[in-house]
């Protein structure tokens, strides 16, 4: 193993560095792994912009979360790795020991270790989630496709506290990598399902994976939700992360209806209800965030089966040298996730 790497590191908002550092040492219960392909996310490209995250360390930090690729060295205590095996890594892990932990409620556990650094030819993976969050994957399964089991896994997890029957209704509001993803569950349950966004070459995305019915949200989404469904939907699930789709989301549902409020806003954000319309019409409003160990493992086993949409929620590879590029594609809607190949001339 080389001494010294290429490794992707924020400085501060829209100072992102690829510069050369040491490579890691596995520390007690630590593993080191060689980065096989890393994954962009619209949580990378509002870390970069903003320069900071709650869980980011201090600055300048390792970038990127979402990882695969071969262990190369394991520390002290380390028995359920060894080098030479390909594994994906969830990113975070939860104490197991806290009360909210003991409830079940890991992600709202108050000492999640989280990680970042996938960004770069070799990562460090924090005992921790080496312990209960880091998972073996077979040699069929390639690595970017393994490094969705995160995202996947949050997903996974919206789409169950969103109590989805055979045969109900679901709006997603959002048609980025998430709502596809959010879209593609629900109808693995059963569901009918809709999908709002504004951009034609993400509802195009969504007709390829069948979703049910299409919508522009400039549109009147309610009449054509009632036109198309008979009524308002079951459910709709919030997948954009801004103010007015968290207050839009609470207009749509059906009386009686369940509405998952999956993206994140800025902190500091206020939004405002109908409280009419959610007493009298007993609506179920209900954030979600993150994933639990559990999720991640049924997310892999989705991704191992094949059942998962792949080539669709990765719109390229791109190598380390070029990560900007992918955030800015990103932000012009020009795809979804890219792979990162931190070992690519280009």
């Amino acid at each position: 193993m080389a001494e010294r790497m290429l490794a992707a590191r924020l400085h501060g908002p829209g100072d992102l560095r690829l510069e050369e550092v040491p490579v890691p040492e596995p520390g007690p219960g630590e593993v080191v792994i060689r980065v096989e392909r890393a994954l962009t996310c619209g949580t990378d490209v509002k870390i970069f912009r903003r320069g900071r995250h709650p869980a980011l360390g201090p600055l300048p930090s390792p970038f990127g979360h979402e990882v695969a690729g071969e262990v190369v060295a394991v520390g002290e205590g380390v028995t359920d790795f060894r080098p030479g095996m390909r594994v994906v890594a969830a990113n975070s892990a939860p104490c197991g020991s806290c009360r909210m932990c003991q409830r079940g409620e890991f992600s709202l556990c108050p000492h999640l270790t989280f990680f970042f650094g996938a960004f770069a030819q070799y990562a460090r993976i924090p005992a921790p989630i080496v312990r209960v969050n880091l998972y073996p994957i077979p040699d069929s399964l390639p690595a970017a496709a393994a490094a969705l089991a995160e995202p996947l896994a949050c997903a996974l997890r919206g789409v169950e506290a969103a109590e989805i029957r055979p045969g109900e209704t679901v709006l997603v509001l959002g048609g980025g990598a998430l709502g596809l993803m959010l879209a593609h569950l629900a109808q693995l349950r059963g569901a009918r399902v809709a999908l709002a966004d504004p951009h034609p070459e993400r509802r195009e995305a969504a007709r390829s994976i069948g979703v049910d019915l299409l919508l522009d949200p400039r549109d009147a989404l309610a009449a054509k939700l009632e036109e198309a469904f008979g009524e308002r939907p079951d459910v709709v699930i919030e997948a954009v992360g801004r103010v007015e789709a968290w207050e839009a989301a609470a207009e749509l549902a059906r009386p009686g209806g369940r509405v998952i409020l999956f993206g994140g806003c800025p902190v500091g954000t206020r939004a405002s209800f109908d409280t009419a319309r959610l007493h009298y019409q007993e609506l179920t409003l209900r954030g979600v965030f993150h994933h639990h160990p559990r999720f991640v493992r049924a997310a892999l086993s989705l991704l191992r089966a094949g059942r998962v949409p792949v080539d669709l929620l990765i719109s390229g590879e791109l190598p380390l040298t070029r990560l900007w590029e992918a955030f800015e594609r990103m932000e012009r809607r020009q795809g979804f996730k890219f792979a990162i190949d931190p070992w690519s001339d280009g």
